[in-house]
C-alpha cells in the first residue's frame, strides 16, 4: 500500500510539474502555436538611431519552458514579432491579431523582449482601430 501511494504521488508530481495552476501547461520553445493579442510599435534606441519594432501584447499570459533561463516556467506577456519585413496595411497600432509562429528566446541584438515570435503568418481579428 505504501509503495502504491509513493507511485501515485510521483505520477501526480510528474504530471503537474509542467503546469501553472490555473493557466494550463507550459509551452515549449520552437513549437508552432497560435498567439492572440494587440500589436503595438515601440521604439528602442540603438547606436545608429532608433529601432521601431512590433510588440504583441498577449491577450492571456503564457508560460514558457525555457531550460537555458530556468527550470521553471517563465511568464510571457509581451513578445517581439520577428521574421516579417513589413506588415499588411490592415494591421496598424493596437490591431487585434492572431499570429501563427514559433516562440524563441530573445538573445540576439535587436531582440528587445525575453521571448520573440518567429512569425509565419499574422491576420487581423477585428476592425482596424
Amino acid at each position: 500500500m505504501r509503495n502504491m501511494r509513493l507511485m501515485v504521488s510521483a505520477g501526480l508530481y510528474m504530471l503537474l510539474s509542467g503546469c501553472v495552476i490555473g493557466s494550463g501547461p507550459c509551452l515549449w520553445l520552437q513549437v508552432r502555436h497560435d498567439f492572440t493579442g494587440h500589436v503595438h510599435f515601440r521604439e528602442f534606441p540603438r547606436s545608429d538611431g532608433v529601432d521601431t519594432v512590433p510588440i504583441l501584447i498577449l491577450d492571456k499570459t503564457l508560460y514558457m519552458y525555457a531550460p537555458p533561463q530556468s527550470f521553471h516556467c517563465l511568464a510571457a506577456n509581451d513578445v517581439q514579432l520577428v521574421g516579417m519585413t513589413e506588415f499588411p496595411d490592415s494591421i496598424g497600432e493596437n490591431t487585434h491579431v492572431i499570429v501563427d509562429g514559433k516562440m524563441i528566446e530573445g538573445v540576439t541584438a535587436g531582440q528587445h523582449t525575453l521571448f520573440v515570435i518567429n512569425v509565419i503568418s499574422v491576420l487581423p481579428l477585428g476592425p482596424k482601430h
